[in-house]
């Protein structure tokens, strides 16, 4: 292993660029721009991890080898078996993210990262990652944004369903995407509290969050809280 370009990107020995499967961190800011909150200490924790283990990685390469960037996408663990998405999510430096096909292991990796989130370690303890009303966002929210709120209105398009929160955002889920979801599952959230996780953008009309799996779009249980304090 070569070079550590940020908490979830390494450059392989032979020069082939290597993306963790399953997990999200901050970024490293580029060409000019500043770097995402806790991103140096994604790096760090890596390359410390990986120093410690003479910087060997066994690959575990998922349903997809690469991705739309080219670069190759695997899950990654040290000599000794570790997982290093674990290390990373229970230290509270990732987030979970599932991009399908590649699903293996999203219930462990969920399952850590909510222990992370539960322990307020790393980024969660910072107020962009707590959970955010969807009524009260502003229209120039944009990035990584955990958001509940109440679904007043599913749409149905030739290519996209549209489910609209309180407020002005809206998770669009493709058509390609909904043999992820169990038939019908949108449809049922029609005034239900739900929690969203993604990456938001401002649309013409809103904010705009793109929804590839039931693990981004979440029904919330009974008594938990909606719209949090």
């Amino acid at each position: 292993m070569a070079y550590v370009y940020d908490g979830d990107t390494v450059k392989l020995a032979d020069g082939r660029k290597l993306r963790f499967i399953g997990i999200d961190t901050p970024e490293i800011g580029r060409h000019g721009e500043a770097n995402q909150a806790l991103a140096t200490q994604a790096r760090s924790f890596l390359d410390d991890l990986l120093n410690a283990h003479n910087r060997i990685l066994n690959l575990q390469h998922g349903t997809e080898e690469h991705d739309h960037y080219g670069r190759l996408l695997a899950h990654a663990f040290l000599e000794t078996g570790s997982n290093v998405a674990v290390q990373l999510l229970d230290a509270g430096l990732a987030t979970t993210l599932v991009v399908p096909p590649d699903t293996w292991a999203v219930d462990c990796y969920q399952q850590h990262e909510n222990n992370a989130r539960a322990a307020r370690r790393g980024l969660w303890s910072l107020p962009a990652y707590q959970p955010q009303d969807s009524a009260n966002l502003q229209r120039d929210t944009k990035g990584f944004r955990i958001v509940r709120g109440r679904v007043t209105a599913i749409r149905h398009t030739r290519f996209t369903v549209w489910v609209d929160l309180d407020g002005t955002l809206t998770a669009r889920v493709s058509t390609k995407d909904l043999s992820n979801f169990t038939p019908g599952y949108l449809d049922s959230l029609r005034g239900k509290d739900v929690e969203i996780r993604g990456w938001i953008k401002t649309g013409s009309d809103g904010l705009r969050v793109n929804v590839h799996h039931p693990a981004a779009l979440r029904m919330l249980a009974a008594g938990t809280a909606a719209y949090p304090k």
